[in-house]
């Protein structure tokens, strides 16, 4: 991972290179994976490349909504202070969709947030990377494509040309594929662009529903950012054609809900992969032990929203309890079929509205501890999952933030003040939603009580 400044040399060859950018996004990502920034003008990039831009340190304690949360005890008690952020190097790339004349770039606080994700994530890369050990990593997201309605507001109703019936599951199918393949082109457009590393997409059960695929790479700071820049990407060419695109992990309750799952192995100073074996090496095995027994303790960061637990339903390919087998879509940490090179684990239980920083930090905290402890996983499971006692996982909010605030495993991984601090966000935010009455509660109780 690198955190290098964008130099002024990289600043020009960009505006030389791109006459027609007038306005160019800076952005961190804060604790939900949700770019915060500015928009700076062409004119005044030079100057941000210099000096940087400042952000309020409550960048990071934002809720889904954009508020700043003083439950958080970070907010007044601070003076929500300024930090200097930079402009990261080989991230300032156009966005080569409309009239071509916006551009985006990553920021980084200078020196290390406690309260940054990806500080979270590098710390933990720096941590097994300190016994000579490498991961490598790659996400893959699914998505829901919708049209655009005219007040802004998001509904899930079909594009055009796409069949409103998950009755009629269309997986691995090309009908939606053809129907939106001018969205579809400009996303893998968008990416090649900005060097996001996009490998295939295929059609979903749902109703305009895909996946996209990343290639993976020998670092996961890098690796992450990629499946938070391809969101990013999926939303302007969805835009670019007059629809939505929406990770909710589960956007309708009868239809599938949207995942990421994250490849992940680690590989010697030589690039060996350490995971391979017959059929899989011992420290892979250790390392699928503490990825089993952690995963109860990072539930709040693979589900991190009300809407993420809905998504953990019987026979829905989402693993409910902490299994692992190969060649198995049932369980939650699956070995793919693979050998040699290729040997890595497929984590499964993640909604797609996840972090990716955090998501792969807690997969690298499971991993250490595993390989610490040599922790064995017991037997891998063989057909369907749900039929065999596993550690389970908590599937109610409240739950997995009550162990997420109290775990001494997430405390050691991600240090006591980010473990406080994304507690009360979350236990925030679940208050709030909690106490919204809804159309369903008129629907269920009005004329019953």
């Amino acid at each position: 991972m690198t955190n290098a400044r964008l130099s002024l040399d990289e600043a020009q060859a960009f505006l030389a290179a791109n006459p027609t950018v007038q306005w160019i996004d800076a952005f961190v990502f804060d604790m939900n994976g949700i770019p915060r920034g500015k928009r700076i003008r062409r004119s005044d990039l030079l100057g941000v490349a210099k000096s940087g831009l400042m952000m309020p340190s409550s960048v990071f304690i934002m809720d889904p909504l954009g508020n700043c949360v003083e439950e958080t005890g970070r907010l007044w008690e601070t003076g929500d202070p300024d930090q200097r952020c930079h402009l990261l190097s080989k991230t300032l790339v156009p966005i080569p969709l409309g009239d071509h004349t916006r551009a985006q770039a990553v920021m980084v606080v200078d020196g290390k947030d406690e309260l940054d994700p990806r500080t979270v994530l590098a710390n933990q890369v720096e941590r097994i990377t300190r016994g000579g050990q490498t991961p490598v990593a790659a996400v893959e997201l699914e998505f829901y494509v919708t049209r655009r309605t005219t007040n802004g507001a998001f509904k899930l109703h079909t594009p055009e040309g796409v069949a409103d019936d998950p009755q009629r599951p269309l997986t691995f199918g090309f009908e939606d594929m053809d129907a939106l393949s001018p969205f579809i082109d400009d996303i893998f457009h968008v990416c090649e662009t900005q060097g996001i590393p996009v490998d295939g997409v295929m059609q979903e059960s749902g109703p305009g529903q895909f996946e996209i695929n990343l290639k993976h790479r020998p670092d996961a700071v890098a690796a992450a950012l990629d499946g938070l820049l391809l969101k990013r990407a999926v939303k302007a060419a969805a835009h670019a054609h007059q629809l939505d695109a929406t990770f909710m992990a589960k956007p309708h309750h009868d239809w599938a809900g949207s995942g990421m799952h994250v490849h992940l192995c680690l590989v010697d100073r030589s690039g060996d992969n350490l995971f391979a074996g017959d059929p899989i090496s011992p420290l892979f095995r250790h390392a699928l032990g503490g990825l089993r027994e952690t995963m109860a303790d990072f539930m709040a960061v693979w589900a991190q929203s009300a809407n993420a637990y809905r998504r953990y339903v019987p026979k829905a390919y989402v693993s409910i309890a902490a299994h692992w087998g190969f060649n198995n879509r049932t369980v939650a940490l699956r070995v793919p079929y693979a050998n040699g090179a290729s040997t890595r684990v497929e984590h499964r239980v993640a909604g797609a509205d996840a972090n990716p920083y955090l998501v792969i930090a807690s997969m690298l905290a499971g991993i250490s501890h595993g390989l610490a402890h040599e922790i064995d996983p017991g037997p891998a499971v063989e057909h369907h999952s749900e039929t065999i006692e596993a550690p389970p996982l908590p599937t109610a909010w409240v739950n997995s933030l009550d162990l997420f605030q109290s775990s001494e495993i997430v405390r050691g991984a991600f240090g006591a003040p980010f473990q406080d601090v994304f507690s009360r966000l979350k236990h925030a935010e679940r208050n709030n939603f909690e106490r919204i009455v809804t159309p369903l509660d008129h629907l269920w109780y009005a004329q019953s009580a």
